[in-house]
């Protein structure tokens, strides 16, 4: 799991362990030409991000005059940041992640003889299968999201990192390393090396000035103590909610209506894996068991339906397709963002990639960052599931050959130790927007980093299983989920055993 605390900027510094980091100013930083030593002074406003890992456990290593590590990632028009977390490019010059990653390669260039040849592709975990097929060794590193490599497993396209490296260092995520492998063998990673699984991360995101000016809601006090204490829980979410929401000037709920809380089906699913409950989870032996119809499971859906079934409190992007005269859509998302922007909801349940997305919105009041809730204060600590779609992980090939696996692991372990700098670039780049310049909302991305939550089920959605809650809540009048899950719940099983049994088979 990513390990971000508070720490100060000089012993980030050292962490990097070099002079030629550039610091990031407001996102503009100006990037120098490649292989040069960059010194910059440090003017970021958060003081957040990656733990002081101490020393580098392999720095001792050196690969000069080697091949570069070859590595297939997702295309920036897919991901963001797909590509560009790999590799600086020149179309983004004086980007402050950009800057931060040609000062990471640089370094990793000057101190080790690593460097990247990057090809960025629509869908790499597709393209890899060919590869693979014709025993072409073109890869050393797939990057790829997640629900697209799982598939990959059992026909035994990747390599078992148990075999490979040590991943127990903390710039792993060891609770994606977990739940993503389905026996005893493990091969997807996720962690530090990376920004797209922090950038499709869900999270809430609200409105501080709504907040602060309904005396009702802000008499609750200050809402990050309330989450520093534990107590940012579904029932008080929904109260805040119910503060908030108004009708539109005709008396209307729809898209004119002012909201508490922005959503859609899948955040159903979001909300409860919030509650510490995934549709698939392991026992005491690491045994996978379908866990939707579990008492904790139903308690969990049951508040997390009151609340997104309330016409009159919440609103869901599938139930706003197309009236937006200005933001018309087909799935409606673009409508609900659309209403935040606008001042029309307390909460907007969404990824991270859209604090970015938002930096160019037209908006009047200032946004802030927090977790999705928790069950209730019992529960301890917050999840933050994953975007099944987009959050990415890493994988090495079946191709590779044995004679380079030691470079590629060393490159991926170099790549979690020394992303510090691109890690709180992306901090920066993701929270600066308008007013937003506070330590409090760093502090919040750290616990929803720090809590990523990864279920499984809904990943290889099995039979169907990752839109159960979605299915539900758009069912007018009664909570169906028994009903419904006894409709789907053999599907589910069947397909659940027969990639357990696929998996341990590759294995």
């Amino acid at each position: 799991m990513k390990k971000h605390l508070k720490v100060l900027s000089l012993i980030l510094a050292v962490l990097i362990c070099t002079s030629a980091l550039v610091a990031c100013n407001g996102g503009e930083e100006e990037s120098s030409s490649a292989a040069s030593s960059n010194v910059g002074t440090s003017t970021e406003k958060f003081s957040y991000g990656p733990a002081d890992y101490g020393e580098f456990p392999f720095k001792d290593k050196n690969f000069e005059n080697s091949d570069p590590i070859r590595v297939l990632c997702v295309e920036t028009g897919r991901h963001k940041y797909g590509e560009q977390q790999f590799t600086y490019l020149e179309e983004q010059e004086g980007n402050a992640i950009n800057s931060a990653i040609q000062n990471r390669n640089n370094f990793l260039e000057e101190t080790y003889g690593i460097t990247f040849d990057v090809t960025p592709v629509s869908s790499p975990a597709e393209e890899i299968v060919l590869l693979i097929q014709g025993g072409n060794d073109e890869y050393d590193i797939i990057c790829d999201s997640v629900d697209r490599l799982v598939v990959g497993i059992a026909e035994r396209y990747y390599r078992p990192l148990d075999d490979y490296m040590d991943i127990s260092y903390p710039w792993w995520d060891q609770q994606a390393y977990e739940s993503l492998a389905l026996g005893s063998k493990h091969y997807l990673l996720t962690g530090d090396a990376i920004l797209t699984d922090d950038d499709n991360t869900y999270l809430t995101l609200y409105n501080k000035d709504m907040y602060s000016k309904n005396s009702a809601v802000a008499s609750k006090g200050n809402i990050y103590d309330i989450v520093r204490e534990g107590k940012f829980t579904i029932d008080l979410y929904y109260e805040m909610c119910r503060e908030v929401s108004r009708a539109d000037d005709s008396g209307q709920w729809g898209f004119n209506a002012t909201y508490g809380n922005l959503s859609h089906a899948y955040g159903a699913t979001v909300m409860v894996n919030g509650c510490n409950v995934a549709t698939v989870e392991k026992n005491a032996d690491d045994e996978l068991y379908i866990n939707v119809d579990s008492e904790g499971a139903i308690k969990a859906f049951d508040k997390v339906y009151e609340l997104m079934s309330d016409p009159q409190n919440t609103q869901r992007a599938e139930l706003i397709i197309g009236q937006s005269p200005n933001t018309a859509s087909t799935y409606g998302f673009a409508e609900l963002e659309e209403m935040f922007v606008n001042g029309r909801g307390l909460f907007y349940n969404t990824t991270s990639s859209s604090v970015s997305i938002l930096k160019s919105a037209n908006m009047e009041f200032e946004l802030g960052v927090l977790p999705i809730p928790k069950l209730d204060e019992a529960q301890d600590n917050y999840c933050c599931t994953v975007n099944r779609y987009q959050s990415s992980a890493i994988a090495i090939p079946t191709t590779v050959p044995e004679s380079r696996m030691d470079i590629v692991t060393f490159a991926l372990q170099a790549l979690g130790f020394y992303n510090a700098e691109p890690i709180r670039a992306y901090y920066q780049t993701t929270l600066q927007l308008q007013a937003v310049q506070s330590d409090d909302d760093a502090e919040m991305l750290d616990i929803v980093y720090n809590n990523r939550f990864y279920d499984i089920g809904a990943i290889y959605g099995w039979g169907g299983v990752e839109s159960v809650y979605g299915r539900v809540i758009g069912t007018a009048g009664s909570n169906t989920l028994v009903s419904t899950w006894d409709s789907m719940k053999s599907a589910v099983q069947t397909a659940m055993e027969k990639a357990i049994e696929d998996y341990n088979k590759a294995a």
